[in-house]
């Protein structure tokens, strides 16, 4: 009576112990198979929770950096530029300031300066108007207007003249030239072309 006790508990030990690896091999293959042996990708779907993100298309426009290149076609001249959204207007470099009538039209003559060389440009007068500096002293500036072109984008801009010399850059491009058509990030430079 006991040895067949004892082969019985031997015959359900091993029955369980081969139960038991059955199984174990069998989550074991189903997870290989899960994982690689389908060769499909299977398509988690979305959390209903969370929302896409969608960038509004008044963010979809070119970055520029805190200096870049900028054009005026009508002296070809390009030249660095400060970009300032804190100033409400464009600002060139402009020293000896004379105002000249041809034809009855008035138009400004001013030197600025190239590689430390001075240049003599032209153009037609349009105003004389406040302006107030970053230091909060407002003076009146001669106001002209030109084609000003940063990357693809090209537009007549009015600009005061002031004298930069003593400033890094002999350009600031303010707000309106910017308003609409760029981002800034400051800690970029030169982002549409050297």
């Amino acid at each position: 009576m006991s040895i067949s006790k004892n082969s019985f508990h031997h015959k359900i030990l091993k029955f369980t112990s081969n139960f038991c690896l059955i199984c174990i091999n069998f989550v074991l293959i189903s997870l290989f198979l899960n994982c690689f042996g389908s060769g499909q990708v299977v398509e988690k779907k979305p959390d209903q929770h969370v929302k896409p993100i969608v960038i509004p298309p008044q963010y979809l426009k070119p970055i520029v950096g805190r200096v870049e290149w900028v054009e005026f076609p009508n002296w070809k001249l390009k030249l660095r530029a400060r970009i300032d959204t804190g100033a409400l207007s464009c600002s060139i470099n402009a020293v000896n300031i004379e105002r000249v009538v041809e034809n009855g039209e008035t138009y400004i003559l001013f030197d600025t300066f190239v590689n430390e060389k001075p240049i003599r440009l032209k153009s037609k007068f349009v105003k004389e108007a406040k302006v107030t500096s970053t230091s909060g002293v407002s003076e009146k500036r001669i106001m002209i207007s030109e084609v000003i072109k940063i990357g693809k984008y090209k537009e007549e801009t009015m600009i005061n003249l002031n004298d930069r010399t003593n400033l890094n850059y002999p350009i600031l491009i303010g707000r309106n030239f910017l308003r609409g058509k760029f981002l800034v990030d400051v800690s970029l430079s030169h982002q549409l072309g050297d």
